[in-house]
């Protein structure tokens, strides 16, 4: 039998596949596999919150089976904005293309391709990009949750 930090890991494996809308036939790689991903060949899916603004995207690519975090990508068309909102756990983004204002617990940070940013966790935070589309990349520490102000 599996030791219970491996069953809990395969858990987690599942519970992050199922939890997303286009789940595919096998389970998303982990975090510690080797693995190399193409932009150009991600599978683009519309995000379930209501939230995001219409035109926006997101591919998971790799889960954490310890800890449920994910590593995707989030597409976002020019101008578009994600309203402020909260995560549970902290979240590691790099602006791979274009540009984009992150406002972070009242901030504003002008971001533009390849700057990385650290938002911990629970701290208020939202997104407008620049004149033309932007492309992020982020690692969550823990399982992917928004919290929308209202």
């Amino acid at each position: 039998m599996p030791k219970p930090s491996r069953l809990l890991a395969l858990a987690a494996l599942l519970l992050a596949t199922v939890a997303r809308s286009d789940a595919p036939t096998k389970p998303l790689p982990s975090m510690d596999d080797a693995q190399v991903v193409h932009l150009k060949d991600v599978q683009w899916v519309p995000p379930k919150p209501k939230e995001f603004p219409a035109g926006a995207f997101g591919a998971v690519i790799a889960v954490d089976p310890q800890t449920g975090g994910t590593v995707g990508y989030g597409k976002f068309p020019a101008g578009a904005a994600l309203p402020t909102h909260w995560h549970s756990f902290a979240e590691y983004t790099v602006l791979l293309m274009g540009t984009a204002t992150i406002t972070v617990d009242g901030k504003a940070i002008e971001m533009s391709a390849g700057d990385f940013i650290v938002i911990p966790a629970k701290v208020r935070h939202n997104l407008k990009c620049g004149a033309s589309e932007c492309v992020l990349m982020t690692r969550r520490a823990g399982p992917t949750d928004y919290h929308f102000e209202n």
